[in-house]
C-alpha cells in the first residue's frame, strides 16, 4: 500500500510536471528549437528548445507565462506529443531560453 502512494505521487510531481526528477535510465533529450506546424514532423526551427513535459495543459501554459514574466524565455508554446515512455503529454517549448 505504501508503494503505491509513494509512486502514485511521484506521478504527479511538482506542480503537475510529468517527470518532476530526472530518471537516470532514460535517455537524454537534447532539443535544438521548436517543432514545426505539422503533426509529429520532429524538425525544429532555430531558437526553440524542448523545457519539460507536463500531464495537463494547464500546467504547461502556467510554466510557459510564468517564465515569459520573469524574463527565462521570449515566448513559450505548449504541443500535445507523445513522451519517451509512450504516454501522451504536453511538451513545453520555449523562445531565446535565458536560464
Amino acid at each position: 500500500m505504501a508503494t503505491t502512494v509513494v509512486l502514485g505521487a511521484g506521478l504527479l510531481g511538482l506542480a503537475g510536471t510529468a517527470e518532476a526528477t530526472p530518471r537516470p535510465s532514460a535517455p537524454a533529450q537534447v532539443v535544438t528549437g521548436h517543432a514545426v506546424t505539422g503533426e509529429n514532423s520532429g524538425q525544429l526551427a532555430a531558437g526553440w528548445s524542448f523545457y519539460r513535459a507536463y500531464w495537463t495543459k494547464s500546467a504547461c501554459v502556467s510554466e510557459g507565462k510564468a517564465g515569459k514574466t520573469k524574463r527565462w524565455w521570449a515566448d513559450y508554446s505548449c504541443k500535445y506529443e507523445t513522451g519517451n515512455d509512450g504516454y501522451k503529454k504536453w511538451f513545453l517549448y520555449v523562445y531565446n531560453r535565458r536560464v
